[in-house]
């Protein structure tokens, strides 16, 4: 009986280790609850959204957003997880250091949610001029270079950035200036000149091809705001602000 109990306890504990463990893994953690956005019923409906910092952008999981804070579900594999084929993998130490996740509602353009709905997307595209030659996302707040220059790869577009004292976006962070009802699908306004190409971001994709691969950098399009691996020259927007 005692033999038993003893199995029992131990069992238990390697569980409770299994279950630490796969939280520390996954950053389970470090979830947090926000409020429903839409009509919710009257009990309480909440909704868990990651919010982890960390340094790297990586993989090309599927990207995820909500009505709360957005996220990068691509981003968010990181540092925390590398493919088997990928284990001896090293970031290049150019790549921009940077939040994992991040720590704004994802703002959208002035548009229903859904065909013949009265109800608007929240968290509505907002930008006022921060000084000369950026402007001010007042959603995220993060302060945007408003021009855009050209660089043959990525070390190239992350010096661009460096010189004015500004960083190469990460993907989501870019992809939040994507405004789907406009061609290019950008705020033209505050925005003026955007070039209906791929643009460079610093996250970096994680592709099964072994370490001694090319680095790739995920780009994002403001032609139809398209999201893809950086196989040639693009434009750079670069970016200051955020939580590192």
């Amino acid at each position: 009986m005692a033999g038993s109990r003893g199995r029992i306890v131990a069992a238990t504990l390697v569980l409770a280790l299994a279950v630490v463990g796969c939280d520390a893994l996954l950053g389970l953690g470090q979830f947090r609850d926000v409020p429903c956005a839409f009509d919710c019923p009257e009990a309480s409906v909440e909704a868990s959204i990651p919010d982890a910092g960390d340094s790297g952008d990586a993989s090309d999981a599927s990207d995820a957003s909500d009505s709360g804070d957005a996220s990068d579900a691509a981003d968010a594999l990181d540092a925390t997880f590398v493919p088997d084929a990928l284990d001896e993998f090293v970031l290049p130490e150019a790549a921009s250091p940077h939040e994992t996740w991040a720590h704004w509602p994802m703002p959208n353009p002035d548009a229903a949610i859904a065909p013949d709905s009265p109800t608007l997307l929240p968290n509505q595209m907002a930008y006022d001029a921060a000084a000369e030659g950026s402007v001010l996302d007042t959603v995220t707040g993060l302060t945007w270079e408003v021009g855009s220059q050209m660089a043959s790869d990525y070390f190239g577009a992350s010096s661009l950035c460096q010189a004015i004292d500004m960083r190469l976006p990460t993907r989501i962070e870019l992809v939040s200036l994507i405004d789907f009802t406009r061609s290019p699908a950008i705020d033209s306004i505050a925005f003026p000149g955007t070039q209906p190409y791929a643009y460079w971001t610093s996250s970096v994709v994680w592709a099964d091809a072994g370490p001694d691969a090319a680095v790739q950098y995920w780009s994002v399009s403001f032609y139809d705001g398209t999201v893809a691996p950086a196989t040639q020259a693009n434009y750079v927007r670069c970016v200051a602000g955020g939580s590192p």
